[in-house]
């Protein structure tokens, strides 16, 4: 049965469906209707000046949500997918702090190729995070919000990642736990240009062996900070390796740059150890 659209004075009220009828939120837009009802409908069915909100199930007053999903209409060869997330403090029991969590959170918003961050409200009981990803294709509407949802497990999967990162006591920068998981996670996105960079302090044996090692950990330190300093431009994030060896990961970045900052860094190294 096709979706027909209830209108007061040409704005939406409703949407009757499989013979049910689904109110239209009036400052929103949105309309929160079951999934199994939207089977075979595709975005572009959505009219256009409403928000399809695909939930579990409905019963009486109460709404069974997998995940808060926004669907827009399908035009001029996109829609868009609006996700909202929402915390309370008081209820938080992860086993890392609300604030670092969201953190990362939104860090891992941002490097997903795909979603950008809309919105972010923290009132210091509630915070709520806002972000979108835009469709390209004409999908059945329940196909759209697997798709979205597999955005959404990817982006908490990264959060968790990102979360669990350690720093290296002596040099701050992140250890060699944290560059396993973030080379996993560049080298699983296919789409996505992933290089890596080595640094290995010639003769530190020496160095140590001749001037101690708190002279040997203040070389490792200046050669840390000239990485963390040369990083930021190049979107790329340090770590130690192990011993003497450091590693740099980046990503996004095209082959002229990262040849760039091979140059910038090398030459920072040795005016550190001069």
């Amino acid at each position: 049965m096709p979706l027909e659209v209830v209108r007061v004075g040409g704005e939406p009220v409703a949407v009757l469906l499989d013979g049910r009828e689904f109110a239209c939120e009036e400052e929103t837009g949105e309309i929160v209707i079951p999934r199994n009802l939207l089977a075979g409908i595709r975005l572009s069915a959505i009219p256009i000046d409403i928000t399809f909100k695909p939930v579990e199930s409905i019963e009486g007053n109460v709404i069974h949500v997998q995940s808060n999903v926004g669907l827009s209409r399908f035009s001029a060869g996109s829609a868009t997918a609006s996700v909202e997330e929402w915390f309370r403090r008081k209820f938080w029991d992860g086993e890392v702090g609300l604030t670092p969590y969201v953190a990362a959170l939104r860090q891992a918003i941002a490097e997903h190729e795909e979603t950008y961050e809309t919105d972010f409200q923290d009132d210091d009981d509630y915070i709520f995070l806002h972000y979108e990803l835009t469709l390209t294709q004409d999908l059945d509407i329940q196909a759209a919000t697997e798709l979205v949802e597999g955005v959404i497990g990817a982006i908490h999967k990264r959060a968790d990642q990102l979360v669990a990162r350690r720093r290296d006591g002596l040099l701050g920068i992140f250890d060699r736990g944290s560059f396993d998981a973030d080379l996993s996670h560049a080298l699983s996105d296919q789409k996505q240009r992933v290089s890596l960079a080595m640094a290995d302090i010639d003769n530190f044996k020496q160095v140590n062996d001749t001037y101690g090692h708190r002279v040997g950990d203040a070389v490792l330190r200046a050669v840390a900070q000239v990485l963390s300093n040369r990083c930021p431009p190049f979107n790329a994030v340090p770590y130690r390796y192990g011993g003497e060896e450091l590693a740099v990961i980046i990503t996004g970045t095209d082959a002229q740059s990262v040849a760039q900052f091979r140059r910038v860094s090398s030459s920072g190294r040795r005016k550190a150890l001069l």
